[in-house]
């Protein structure tokens, strides 16, 4: 199967997302996608899999026309998209998982031969050299392998075709591991992969190809290693990146005692732990998931009560017995998951900044002043929106994000505990989150970071603590002289 685009358009309103985009998909080779955030590159592949429809343009499968009106007709021509958003049901075992939507296949005279459905799970398991068993309770597996159930899923239907949109966004380094070592397996199975990242190196890792978007227009295509990381990222954002995406590290920290301070803390999920983070510092934290980094979150947030230890900031005992109770005491948390739990997407821009510590005179809300924060914010966070009444759902995800980082910075946090703050952001949201995290941390504030991204603690953290078994296992105050695989080997 030979996939050609020529020419899609597509615009949501006012937004245009797709202007004259051209693409080659050819059978047996690994095709990125590059871009920021409303770069277009969603787009793109939904419109390839039906989900989305093109303004104008056309697409040809092996010269013969080919214009799908939904996800079905497009699987029934052998074209399969995995989302983004994880689409397991865990009351189901892992086979019917696999073949949701199909087990009539299996049934005869109104039973199901789970036997033979799990066997033809297995099978479809093993071409991905995935360590998955359909014995195994789904309870039991990581992210990256339950991507990869759906993989198979889409597998099922014997396609000649898979697009991959963002699917690595919420998965740990080893979890997208294993979804890329599946997309390798599929390229050399001869079928069309395609797939969208914002991880330079998960692109190098698997692509033979690469497109690069910029607001909705091609800027162009290029073979695996054609460019360097910094001609990629330079060439997604319109300016020159070589400077590096990580701020400079102040020469000297500043003096004073520390703001938070965890003494012997235990909690479900984490064994005594002891740490302090001092104003104006970045404390990166490494590990698996379930390695307690984000327990730590969860307890200085007010989220988990501890079971014992002490929790100060401030050098006062933290009584955050909910997370309001954290908001009060200025301590700002940044969930890892934007959408859910970080703000709510049909409010404004401006009411979800302000919402943490909404402006009052007397005992009304001051819309006035509301209206002025939410611009101070935007202003400097370099929020990309129409205004600040715009409807936060209308945002990229990279604006989301900042969003949700602009509403902890609102409460003047002496605090900020952030899980993962830029999952899912394009290098260009990147750069400026890190610039206002700096500056953040150079006028004082203390700042605990839990990320998957070692790269990123690595170049933002001021020291690294790595989590292993629910307790430090190893304290890095040196992060400029380390590397993932040195961080690795402790997490593991």
């Amino acid at each position: 199967m030979k996939i050609v685009a020529t020419d899609i358009a597509r615009s949501f309103g006012s937004t245009r997302a797709l202007s004259g985009v051209s693409i080659t998909l050819e059978p047996g080779r690994v095709h990125a996608l590059v871009g920021e955030n409303g770069a277009g590159k969603s787009t793109l592949l939904k419109i390839l899999a039906g989900a989305e429809r093109p303004d104008t343009g056309s697409i040809a499968i092996d010269g013969q026309p080919y214009a799908p009106r939904s996800l079905a007709e497009a699987t029934a021509l052998g074209v399969r998209l995995v989302f983004q958003e994880i689409t397991i049901n865990p009351s189901l075992t892992i086979a019917e998982n696999v073949f949701s939507g199909q087990l009539a296949r299996f049934r005869s005279r109104g039973l199901l031969n789970q036997a033979a459905m799990n066997r033809a799970a297995q099978a479809l398991l093993d071409t991905l050299a995935v360590d998955v068993s359909v014995a195994q309770p789904l309870s039991r597996l990581d992210l990256g392998q339950w991507k990869c159930i759906e993989v198979a899923r889409a597998l099922s239907t014997e396609p000649r075709a898979v697009l991959f949109d963002e699917s690595t966004a919420f998965l740990n380094h080893r979890e997208a591991d294993q979804l890329l070592a599946a997309m390798r397996a599929l390229g050399k199975r001869g079928l069309v992969v395609a797939f969208v990242s914002h991880h330079l190196a998960e692109i190098a890792a698997v692509a033979d190809q690469l497109t690069i978007l910029k607001d909705g227009s091609k800027v162009g295509d290029f073979a695996a290693g054609e460019l360097d990381r910094d001609g990629i990222q330079s060439r997604m954002v319109g300016r020159d990146l070589s400077r590096g995406l990580y701020p400079a590290r102040p020469e000297a920290r500043l003096a004073g005692a520390p703001m938070l301070r965890f003494i012997g803390v235990t909690a479900e999920g984490l064994e005594p732990t002891s740490l302090s983070v001092t104003p104006g510092e970045i404390l990166g934290i490494a590990g698996l998931k379930g390695a307690g980094g984000e327990r730590i979150l969860e307890i200085a947030a007010g989220v988990v009560r501890p079971r014992s230890g002490g929790v100060t900031v401030g050098g006062a005992p933290l009584v955050a017995k909910t997370p309001a109770d954290g908001w009060a005491s200025r301590i700002a948390y940044l969930p890892g998951e934007r959408t859910t739990e970080g703000l709510i997407v049909d409010a404004s821009v401006l009411d979800n900044l302000v919402m943490a510590k909404p402006p009052r005179r007397g005992p009304f809300f001051d819309r006035a002043k509301a209206r002025t924060m939410a611009q101070a914010m935007i202003a400097r966070l370099l929020i990309k929106t129409s205004s600040e009444k715009a409807r936060s759902g209308s945002l990229s995800g990279g604006n989301l994000q900042k969003v949700v980082l602009g509403k902890c910075l609102a409460i003047d946090p002496r605090v900020l505990l952030l899980n993962n703050p830029t999952r899912g952001v394009d290098v260009g949201a990147r750069t400026e989150i890190y610039r206002s995290l700096r500056e953040a941390a150079k006028e004082g504030l203390a700042i605990l970071m839990v990320s998957e991204d070692l790269n990123e603690l690595i170049g933002l953290s001021d020291r690294i603590l790595v989590m292993r078994g629910q307790r430090i296992a190893a304290s890095i105050d040196d992060p400029a002289a380390t590397s993932e695989d040195a961080i690795i080997r402790h997490m593991t």
